[in-house]
Parts: C-alpha cells; structure tokens; sequence
C-alpha cells in the first residue's frame, strides 16, 4: 500500500494505491491520521483509482477516519474508486456516509 497526498485552497487530497486489508490496516490509520489533524482542512478527497483491493479492515479504516473527520464538521468524499472497491463500497452502504465523486 502507498499513501500519497497533496494539500489545495485547505482541501486534502490523499491517494491510496495497492490494497487496503488486514496486513497494513494500522499503518493506513496512522499514516490517514496524521494527514487529517491538519486544523486548516476544510474537506478531504481520497483517491481510490489505484487501490486494487480493499476488505472489511479497510471499510473499518475509512469508517474510523469518517468518525474523525465528521466529529470537526469535515467532510470525506470518496474519488474515482477502481471497479472492484466501487462494487464493495456500494453493496456496504458507504456513500450513504461518504459520497462518490470524480475528479
């Protein structure tokens, strides 16, 4: 897994690319962590379209970092996810929460 990210007019944009399971679940939340203590962010915009796999550990990652984020008034929106994790995200409800957009 490969996390990168890049900050605009107090938008952060994250980029998660690899898969998103059980093995590097903690280091996600770290890494995703740290990213959005940031004070001055006003939305985050995570990029899927290079994730190849996610499972229900990486649902927990994002649902967890929702939590965080909801608790300061900060919305996430999910970005271009790849055929399989839009298929997984869909049937778990996840843009109910988070919504799908493209960029």
């Amino acid at each position: 897994m490969k996390i990168i990210y890049k900050k605009l007019n107090n938008i952060l944009y994250i980029g998660i690319a690899g898969e998103l399971d059980e093995a590097v679940a903690q280091n996600a939340r770290d890494t995703l962590d740290s990213l959005i203590e940031e004070p001055h962010i006003k939305k985050v915009m995570l990029d899927m379209s290079e994730l190849v796999f996610m499972d229900s550990t990486g649902i927990g990652v994002l649902l967890g970092r929702f939590k965080k984020l909801k608790a300061r008034g900060v919305p996430l929106h999910i970005a271009n996810p790849t055929k399989a994790v839009d298929k997984l995200l869909t049937l778990c409800g996840i843009y109910q929460y988070m919504p799908k957009v493209s960029f």
